[in-house]
């Protein structure tokens, strides 16, 4: 079978635009980002000037990764970052003032109004920098300053990329969703990451388009194939409350002849009588996951199902079947789309019946059935929607 690499992806359109991602997620953290996946490509394209996460000056003294000396003013606070795809321009802003722990709303708002105000003085700053004259907004789960900040920016169009459900995460599901929902009556169109997204968003903004999460097929298909039985059962993905750590203990009591890998950092406490038997690896670099999964005999997505984990479209399950590995998953979300590539379990007794079944009958045609399957899910070909959206 015959992968290209480092192909930029076609759009169907040649109109080059001006594209501005004011970005929650951070440019310099270890982690894979879907809105850095598809900015990436989209630079192939469009000039594209990404807004980088709003690091607090709690981040200046204790983030490890926060780009110190740029978000002080002490080195240049545009940097052009070349890519394979193209140039994107990294722009780091001022430090703000914390928010996140805050409990009454109204303190909240006070504080943000501070920040947004704070933020719409650099905003125009960067603006006349940059010779941002004509452009379209793309501000990726980021409505809290959004919101704040949606008239300094007097985009020609703006776009609310909403990947996750903001009511679940740690760091804004006390207020976040009051102002997501007043963000998203604002934008011209709100892009989701899932099926179950794109339904519940739609309340607030009937322009609600989806554009699912892809795989990086140029590092996922680039070693060999491990095809030597290790007896691993594999995770790839932050640990946090999203697994089911009662499964993986059933797992673990059911299927002792076989050893669980887990590659991800650690956001949650884990049972005592879990973790001794798992091997917790921690964060790795993205580049070196494939060699990781390579060494897996079968992949597992273990996550608990209620109203949060139903709106996830998991980047790994991409990941996982362009390595052409047998997966089993919850039944957390919608997967039809996936109903003849993987295993889903509705009970921990059906996750290792299914477990056992997919072990028993892998081969190598199902494998390159998965390895198909995951190339039509590209960044590339995701980038290419997002494109269009842009353009529409």
């Amino acid at each position: 079978m015959k992968v290209f690499k480092n192909r930029k992806p076609r759009t169907k359109t040649n109109t080059r635009r001006t594209v501005v991602c004011h970005s929650f997620p951070a440019w310099d953290t270890p982690y894979v980002k879907s809105t850095i996946e598809l900015m990436t490509r989209l630079s192939s394209s469009h000039r594209v000037v990404f807004i980088d996460y709003h690091y607090t000056l709690k981040d200046v003294l204790k983030n490890p990764h926060t780009p110190k000396k740029r978000v002080l003013g002490l080195k240049s606070r545009v940097r052009k970052i070349q890519t394979k795809f193209g140039t994107i321009e990294v722009v780091n802003l001022p430090p703000i003032l914390p928010s996140t722990f805050i409990s009454n709303p109204k303190l909240f708002k006070l504080v943000s109004k501070v920040n947004g105000a704070w933020l719409r003085l650099w905003i125009k700053y960067i603006k006349r920098k940059l010779k941002l004259d004509s452009f379209t907004l793309v501000n990726a789960f980021n409505p809290v300053y959004g919101l704040m900040t949606q008239k300094a920016w007097k985009a020609e169009k703006s776009i609310y990329y909403c990947y996750d459900e903001i009511a679940g995460t740690n760091w804004s599901g006390k207020h976040g969703p009051v102002y997501e929902k007043a963000f998203m009556k604002q934008v011209d169109l709100v892009v989701t990451s899932s099926k179950k997204l794109q339904e519940k968003k739609s309340d607030y903004n009937e322009n609600c388009q989806l554009v699912p999460n892809g795989v990086n097929l140029d590092i996922f298909q680039s070693v060999p194939k491990h095809h030597a039985k290790t007896r691993s059962i594999g995770y790839v993905g932050a640990i946090d409350d999203r697994i089911d750590f009662k499964l993986i203990k059933y797992l673990q009591d059911n299927l002792p002849n076989h050893t669980f890998d887990f590659y991800g950092p650690v956001k949650t406490i884990i049972p005592e009588a879990v973790e001794k038997r798992l091997n917790l690896h921690g964060a790795v670099p993205q580049e070196t996951l494939p060699e990781h999964i390579g060494k897996m005999d079968l992949c597992v997505i273990p996550f608990v199902k209620n109203e949060l984990t139903a709106a996830i479209y998991p980047l790994k399950i991409n990941e996982y079947l362009a390595m052409g590995k047998p997966v089993v998953s919850t039944d957390f979300a919608d997967l039809t789309d996936f109903s003849n590539q993987i295993g889903v379990a509705e009970n921990p007794e059906s996750f290792v019946k299914e477990i056992r079944k997919q072990l028993k009958y892998n081969s190598r045609l199902k494998a390159h059935k998965r390895i198909t399957f995951a190339q039509r899910n590209s960044w590339n070909q995701r980038s290419n929607m997002f494109s269009r959206l842009l353009c529409a």
